[in-house]
């Protein structure tokens, strides 16, 4: 399994990052030049920030970008404030930065895409869901039936812990609908949410998000019955990607 690296190496004038949705990458530039930023292999789409702190000009051509800094007196600069931004690329990669303001001449910010991400993105783009086989899991799901091309999933000891347990899993080729049920065994009225929900699944299990497996496998959720009162309990019906 290939990982992401976690320093970036200088040469010949530039720095390079590894691609790494679950953080953010902090990067000096610098304060008088243009800073370009590209990602190898890739093309930069979209740029967000706040662009009254910097100045930004764009190569659609190649899909690049070059930064600068708002100019500010060299008195100034070590109190210069960092310059956070997001990319987003059209191979579908998010990237949060934060650009430290330097007195250093300009380089370039090369962001590579790890192979794995990669093909492991392109082959979600192979394999696109419909909403109305979605639709059509959740509702086996909830019907306790097993819909054609699915097979049920024996489940480990592991499952069987609060606050959810899950308690029937189902598996297509491209689709897995879980069954969870949650019981408010407290004293005081329980109102479930779906945030809570979704961490809860990608924190745990074979869904688990980590720094090997990063793109997350949750699709959607429904929740039965959001308020629960003391001593009830509802089902939480949630499809993800099976591979």
């Amino acid at each position: 399994m290939l990982t992401f690296l976690l320093t970036s190496s200088t040469t010949h004038g530039a720095i390079i990052r590894s691609l790494d949705e679950m953080k953010v990458l902090e990067v000096p530039i610098s304060q008088e030049g243009l800073t370009r930023i590209k990602v190898q292999n890739d093309r930069i789409l979209h740029v967000f920030g706040n662009r009254g702190e910097y100045v930004l000009e764009t190569d659609e051509t190649q899909g690049q970008i070059f930064i600068r800094p708002m100019l500010l007196p060299r008195e100034d600069l070590k109190h210069s404030p960092s310059i956070p931004l997001t990319l987003t690329t059209e191979a579908g990669f998010t990237q949060d930065l934060r650009l430290i303001p330097s007195h250093q001449a300009p380089e370039t910010l090369i962001l590579k895409v790890d192979t794995e991400l990669a093909q492991e993105l392109a082959k979600e783009k192979r394999l696109p869901l419909f909403r109305e086989e979605v639709e059509e899991v959740i509702q086996a799901c909830r019907e306790e039936r097993i819909p054609l091309g699915y097979k049920e999933v024996p489940l480990s000891l592991s499952t069987l812990e609060g606050p959810y347990l899950l308690r029937r899993e189902i598996q297509g080729q491209k689709l897995r609908g879980l069954t969870y049920r949650a019981q408010n065994n407290s004293s005081e009225v329980l109102v479930l949410s779906e945030p809570e929900l979704a961490h809860h699944i990608l924190s745990r299990g074979k869904d688990k998000i980590t720094r090997e497996n990063r793109s997350s496998p949750l699709i959607a959720l429904l929740i039965s019955k959001k308020t629960l009162n003391p001593g009830e309990g509802t089902d939480v019906y949630v499809v993800v990607r099976a591979n």
